[in-house]
């Protein structure tokens, strides 16, 4: 494990543990980490607001954990390297939420 190992771990257990909406990141992570999601998407799949949504999302974004991109009828998101390569610290995380 490297040092940037453990700081991306670290940055998962502050957004999911430390954080009063960590189990809604939680659930918006495990969409992501299956396929690229919207807001509006993730907003009516979880049933929750789109302000929330975004919210979590935009967090995410400034992790590094997810990443936008532009398509032809709006704005994704989809996980990250960093995310994909954390995913099987973040199962284990999401169990102590």
């Amino acid at each position: 494990m490297t040092m940037n190992d453990n700081k991306d771990i670290n940055t998962l257990k502050v957004i999911l543990l430390q954080k009063k909406g960590g189990k809604t990141t939680a659930r918006i992570i495990e969409k992501i980490l299956v396929r690229p999601y919207n807001p509006n998407q993730i907003a009516n799949i979880l049933d929750i607001s789109y302000n929330t949504a975004y919210y979590h999302m935009q967090i995410m974004l400034k992790h590094n954990l997810i990443e936008k991109k532009n398509t032809e009828y709006g704005s994704i998101y989809e996980a990250t390297p960093k995310l994909i390569n954390e995913s099987e610290a973040f199962y284990k995380l999401k169990k102590l939420i």
